[in-house]
């Protein structure tokens, strides 16, 4: 009951809202200076790589854990049993099991919210559909990805973008991979 209501809510909502860079080293450093900057990049290299293998996108998203999102984002400023709100309402996120499965990236100024960081990194898209209701279009994509497929078995890898637009200006972006939902 409560993942119906929490998706039924992130559609209401959809539908109510209209690096790590390597330190410059010249050639007149000494040795000494060059094996440093060396250990300081591959332990800059092996934490990046540490990072990436544990979430699903290149930073906490869908299908990862509520711990990782608060190391990300911090404490969600407003949650609720079922959806929690981090980076003051830019993203409003459903936690299944412990996993994030429903992303709304409300819209602030029309432009498109989705923050592609917090989406699989192979991700593949398999389809998109679009139907217009007067000046509301909806665009829906199927996609696919591995990584969420290992982070939630139940989905076999399976999350869908839903984009709300009236007009030419986004309202709301919905990302969800809830396993037992009926699309």
């Amino acid at each position: 009951m409560k993942k119906q209501l929490a998706v039924f809510m992130a559609v209401l909502t959809m539908l109510v809202s209209a690096g790590c860079t390597a330190l410059p080293t010249s050639s007149d450093t000494t040795k000494q200076n060059t094996q440093q900057e060396q250990t300081k990049d591959s332990k800059n290299t092996k934490a990046q790589n540490e990072k990436d293998s544990n979430t699903v996108g290149e930073l906490p998203g869908i299908g990862d854990t509520l711990t990782s999102w608060e190391k990300e984002f911090g404490h969600p400023f407003a949650q609720g049993d079922t959806i929690k709100v981090f980076k003051n309402g830019t993203y409003k996120t459903v936690f299944e099991d412990g996993k994030a499965v429903t992303i709304t990236f409300p819209s602030k100024n029309g432009d498109n919210p989705l923050s592609e960081k917090l989406l699989p990194r192979d991700g593949e898209k398999l389809s998109e559909t679009s139907k217009k209701t007067g000046n509301i279009t909806m665009i829906v994509q199927k996609w696919h990805s591995n990584l969420l497929a290992s982070a939630i078995p139940a989905t076999q890898g399976s999350y869908t973008i839903m984009k709300s637009m009236n007009g030419s200006s986004y309202d709301s972006v919905i990302v969800d991979c809830s396993p037992n939902l009926q699309k």
